[in-house]
């Protein structure tokens, strides 16, 4: 994957317990803008830059500290880069190793994404609506930390994925949510307690095909009528960053999702490209700073009573890693 791993290299950036990947909610200010917003009201910009990493430069590390004297690191957009290829998530190995050597134990994630709800009607998930997901399709980009002990995971622990965004946190945002919804600045509030919504992250450079909402569409009412006593299940098609590697780092994953659209095809008459300009520079940027400043300077680590977060990481007998062949 990497031409070279650098295992020398040592961390030389700030030390923080909260973090935000927060992209495409912030896109309407764009970083400057985001910046010049929270310091007018009490953050300090401690630092900002790109950090040597065992993979390479890593993308824009911005350290802030709160009025209250709180660090908090932001990795703008899930630490992509403008000009290279996020397809392949090259950068979650690079932010992820920025974290663990930052010590954060609580990240706050935001994201925008299109709904692909199999049900019609006022009860189906709709563009305005902020969603606190349930679960995530895995791909082939959610592994480990390579060159750490955190590369390979099999032998060494393991691990379950109930609950992979953590509830405790959930909670909180959804209350802080709440009122945004009663004045009418978003639709609704989406739990998994009334649908469980599963994040997909597109294959490709674009939006999925007609095909492939269709495909996950049927995937999800077929998944639902195997479970009717419990909440629907749809799908959510946008950005999402490595939930595996966060449940093995120990770290509590706080994600809401704005929805921006419907998933392409979905709605034949629904313009894509027109709701998601409008949500995007109008709509969403002023909910999701002034959220994400608040809750970042004050929301606690969760001691874990009420989550799978930290607690589901099992420690395997010495004798599996024993059992494989031992390196050079």
């Amino acid at each position: 994957m990497y031409p070279k791993i650098d295992p020398t290299v040592e961390y030389d950036g700030p030390v923080a317990e909260f973090a935000s990947f927060t992209g495409s909610p912030l896109w309407g200010y764009g970083i400057e803008g985001v910046l010049e917003r929270a310091v007018t009201q009490g953050w300090t910009v401690s630092s900002r830059e790109r950090l040597n990493t065992p993979y390479g430069l890593s993308p824009l590390v911005v350290h802030l500290v709160a009025a209250n004297g709180r660090d908090v690191i932001w990795i703008p957009s899930y630490g992509e880069v403008l000009g290279e290829d996020s397809l392949y998530h090259l950068n979650f190995e690079k932010c992820f190793w920025v974290i663990w050597q930052a010590g954060v134990k609580v990240m706050m994630v935001g994201g925008t994404s299109g709904i692909a709800d199999w049900r019609q009607g006022d009860i189906a998930v709709r563009p305005g609506d902020v969603v606190l997901p349930w679960s995530f399709y895995t791909r082939p980009v959610h592994r480990g930390l390579p060159g750490t002990q955190f590369e390979s995971m099999w032998s060494k622990c393991r691990f379950l994925l109930g609950d992979p965004f953590c509830p405790e946190l959930q909670t909180l945002m959804a209350s802080k949510l709440a009122p945004y919804a009663q004045s009418g600045q978003i639709r609704k509030v989406r739990t998994p307690a009334d649908t469980r919504v599963a994040m997909i992250v597109p294959e490709s450079i674009t939006f999925e095909s007609d095909f492939d909402i269709l495909h996950w569409m049927a995937v999800s009412k077929m998944a639902s009528e195997f479970q009717p006593d419990r909440p629907p299940i749809v799908t959510l098609h946008g950005d999402c960053l490595n939930p595996l590697l966060s449940r093995y780092l120990g770290i509590h994953v706080l994600y809401y999702h704005m929805v921006s659209n419907y998933a392409h095809g979905l709605e034949p008459e629904h313009d894509i490209h027109s709701t998601i300009n409008h949500l995007y520079t109008e709509v969403f940027p002023e909910i999701a700073l002034s959220l994400e400043l608040e809750l970042l300077a004050s929301m606690p680590v969760p001691d874990g009573g009420g989550c799978q977060c930290t607690s589901s990481l099992g420690v395997a007998p010495p004798v599996f890693s024993q059992s494989l062949t031992q390196p050079a």
